[in-house]
């Protein structure tokens, strides 16, 4: 966000209610961010959303914001970022994700920030990014680790992959062909009332199977996963 648009955003303090510069909030919850950031990367395979890292730093400094985390999370990542750089720190920004887990858009202002090349797949890069921020803040990276996907990208393309061909019907016979009967067994009390335990059980795990998840409500307005409450922490 050009900095001339800070001045259509607010924010003052919880305590006072006094009004705070914008720039200086943003200052202020930069530093908590790359304290958050740096926190995340000590456990492997960890992230946070921009909507978890955004009521962190507003609770962590008692600064709030007048306006919508989309509106603000650009400048707070490539803050971030900055910080990063002049640290010899691997980006700490690839740790915070969208609700629906991948990077964004907000990942491209990133790597413009640290003067890299927009690639090709941004969730893949981002990933091999949190993999540096892993190694350089001592997380525990189990033996033969590597960069990962968040768990929603991965399902996701996993989705999306061409799956595997349906098995053919199996082709009915050109000829019937009759087998012998078994000479019939007299049926006793015993084997009818197993008989009927089996198709009891049988009825009774069928009705047990369990139904298809419904699928995730969405955000009319930035179409991102919402969560429990109904409400998207992104736009509010």
């Amino acid at each position: 966000m050009p900095p001339d648009e800070h001045t259509n955003i607010t924010a003052w303090r919880a305590d006072t209610e006094f009004p705070v510069d914008f720039s200086d909030a943003l200052s202020r919850w930069t530093a908590a961010a790359h304290a958050v950031l740096a926190e995340t990367a000590k456990l492997y395979g960890a992230f946070i959303t921009q909507a978890e890292l955004a009521a962190r730093v507003q609770a962590d400094t008692g600064i709030k914001a007048g306006g919508p985390v989309r509106l603000w999370i650009d400048d707070l990542l490539g803050g971030v970022t900055l910080a990063c750089a002049e640290a010899g720190e691997p980006p700490l920004a690839a740790l915070c994700v969208r609700l629906d887990q991948s990077v964004g858009d907000a990942y491209v202002h990133v790597l413009e920030v640290a003067g890299l090349p927009k690639p090709d797949d941004l969730d893949t890069h981002a990933a091999f990014a949190r993999f540096q921020c892993y190694e350089h803040f001592g997380a525990a990276i189990p033996a033969g680790a590597g960069p990962v996907l968040t768990p929603r990208v991965a399902e996701k393309r996993a989705s999306q992959r061409p799956g595997r061909a349906p098995k053919p019907a199996k082709a009915a016979p050109s000829r019937r062909v009759v087998k012998a009967k078994a000479p019939a067994v007299p049926k006793t009390a015993e084997s009818v009332g197993s008989a009927r335990a089996k198709a009891a059980s049988g009825s009774a795990r069928a009705k047990a199977a369990r139904p298809e998840e419904p699928k995730p409500k969405l955000c009319p307005n930035c179409f991102t996963v919402l969560s429990t409450t109904g409400v998207c922490g992104f736009c509010s």
